[in-house]
């Protein structure tokens, strides 16, 4: 796709955590979804009833506008949320494979990421300081917090990144459970995000690792 960059070498934490904050950066400012073999492999996700989802043992609630899509590579799962305008219900829930170069998740649009990687028998604090220290290399932090996600002891930082068009925010709450790190990312152009909170805040409260 001519103007945009597609997701190749993605870095990756050191002892294989996984694929993490980096790539958010990659995929906002490209307006595509790739993967490393530059084929698209995201898949859609059908809803149930009350816009709920259930993919790779968590479970959520988006905006009746948004489509879920995921990914796995090499164990490692991502799974990806947008309000995107030229979906409706009945071709969101029949949509195949997401084919290549497909330009469905954009920089204009409000996003929801979770990324969930496999710790490797590293301890949590070791997972949530390397996350910690990615996420602190990205941009201008604003704020940094601990946090709660349905019982789930958590963190939250917020950065502001300006390598773009648009100034954009990402807001990132992360943690660890059962030996695996769940780094969630809720993102939008900063004089947006905060138009987008109610949405957000639905994800979040509704968010479950099952």
């Amino acid at each position: 796709m001519k103007g945009t960059k597609h997701l190749h070498n993605v870095p990756i934490f050191s002892k294989q955590i996984g694929v993490i904050a980096f790539l958010f950066l990659i995929v906002f400012s490209s307006g595509c979804i790739s993967n490393d073999e530059g084929s698209n492999n995201f898949t859609v996700i059908n809803k149930s009833g009350n816009n709920s989802y259930s993919v790779a043992g968590v479970s959520f609630r988006c905006p009746d506008n948004w489509v879920v899509v995921t990914d796995n590579v090499n164990g490692n799962i991502t799974i990806m949320a947008s309000q995107i305008d030229e979906f409706n219900d009945s071709t969101s829930n029949s949509f195949g494979p997401v084919k290549a170069g497909y330009s469905a998740f954009s920089i204009d649009n409000p996003q929801f990421e979770v990324h969930i990687t496999s710790n490797n028998g590293i301890s949590d604090q070791e997972a949530i300081d390397q996350v910690k220290n990615q996420i602190s290399a990205l941009g201008n932090k604003i704020s940094s917090e601990k946090w709660v996600v349905n019982g789930e002891n958590a963190f939250k930082d917020v950065v502001i990144y300006n390598d773009t068009a648009e100034l954009m925010r990402f807001e990132y709450i992360y943690f660890v459970k059962n030996g695996k790190t769940y780094l969630i990312t809720f993102s939008a152009k900063d004089k947006d995000f905060d138009k987008e909170k109610q949405n957000f805040e639905m994800i979040l409260n509704s968010f479950k690792v099952q």
